[in-house]
């Protein structure tokens, strides 16, 4: 796959989640395209967090709206979006080591493109495939939702916190107390 670009074109579904117990949790984007191909692309929650944002940014340059990028409030009772079964095993699969965003007005529809971390910067291996509004609108709330769902974190380093396990808080400096 070194130096080639695979064209997934359009995406019938696409889904964010996440595989294991917060604090040892991997994190993977689907894509289940019009031809029944599937592909998982694994990538850090750095990585997931970024994009849920640029998602947001971008919704709103083009269309002067209000994007979704915060997590839902849920009411008592509601469930969260379910996760789509994907076929096994992946017709496409690597870890991702760059990605972009954008908009092809040609086809008005979004473009993802997604590079495997295996691969130098001149010929990295690559994944594209293009995704409608609502999708990516989806996409972006299971971001929140997959994000929102790890450890907490300490109110003064951003560090996360582990249940049962004592934290060195630096800017504490055993004095500062959290706001609120």
């Amino acid at each position: 796959m070194a130096g080639e670009t695979i064209d997934f074109g359009v995406v019938d579904q696409a889904q964010a989640s996440s595989v294991g117990l917060p604090g040892q949790r991997t994190f993977r984007l689907q894509f289940l395209n019009e031809r029944g191909e599937t592909a998982c692309l694994w990538l850090e929650k750095e990585q997931l967090a970024a994009l849920g944002e640029a998602i947001g940014q971008l919704i709103a340059q083009l269309t002067n709206e209000p994007a979704y990028v915060d997590l839902i409030e849920f009411e008592e009772g509601q469930a969260a979006e379910p996760e789509i079964p994907f076929p096994e095993p992946p017709t496409v699969e690597f870890k991702i080591g760059r990605l972009a965003l954008g908009y092809d007005e040609g086809r008005g529809r979004f473009t993802l493109l997604m590079h495997d971390i295996e691969g130098d910067l001149a010929g990295a291996a690559g994944f594209r495939c293009l995704v409608t509004r609502e999708q990516l609108e989806r996409l972006s709330r299971q971001i929140a939702e997959v994000v929102a769902a790890g450890r907490p974190v300490c109110p003064l380093c951003n560090a996360p916190l582990t249940v049962g396990t004592a934290h060195f808080c630096p800017p504490s400096n055993g004095h500062a107390q959290p706001e609120g």
